[in-house]
């Protein structure tokens, strides 16, 4: 009799378990959209400028691509400037308040290029590379535009 009791009370602990998702369930995937992978490099008060996404062609990886158009009235220096905060990072892409010599680590890699050297316009490119996506910021002007450009780019690994 002891036997059956415990058979009938594992049975219902497992019952629950798959019911509340606990046994040999599947994580869900967390949904990722074009807008909501956006909204987390959208810069403040951007006008869109349209977006698109579509299968990243990657062999072997279950991937996507997407990209869009921003634009703002706020100076280039300004755009950067709230990207480097975000990110954490100088000018170069250095993690802030890493001294001489030493290296902070994180679980991304960011780097910073101006490449307006001598030219009529500003052009500074922003990539980071974390373990499941890359992303590309790149943001222009110039001389005789009125409004900063900011292309997005972005690479991103599905599932495990």
């Amino acid at each position: 009799m002891l036997g059956i009791r415990i058979a009938i009370v594992a049975f219902g602990v497992f019952a629950v378990a798959c019911k509340l998702g606990v046994a040999d369930d599947p994580q869900s995937e967390k949904r990722v959209t074009l807008l909501g992978m956006l909204s987390e490099w959208q810069y403040p008060d951007s006008t869109f400028k349209g977006a698109e996404t579509c299968d990243a062609g990657v062999s072997d990886i279950s991937s996507i691509k997407s990209k869009a158009a921003l634009t703002t009235l706020d100076s280039v220096e300004k755009v950067v400037g709230f990207y480097q905060q975000k990110l954490k990072v100088d000018a170069s892409g250095k993690n802030l308040g890493e001294k001489e010599g030493e290296r902070i680590t994180t679980k991304r890699s960011v780097s910073i290029q101006d490449n307006s050297d001598s030219r009529p316009l500003k052009i500074f490119i922003i990539s980071i590379n974390e373990a499941g996506s890359s992303t590309s910021l790149v943001i222009s002007r110039s001389e005789s535009e009125e409004t900063t450009h900011i292309a997005w780019s972005n690479f991103r690994k599905l599932g495990p």
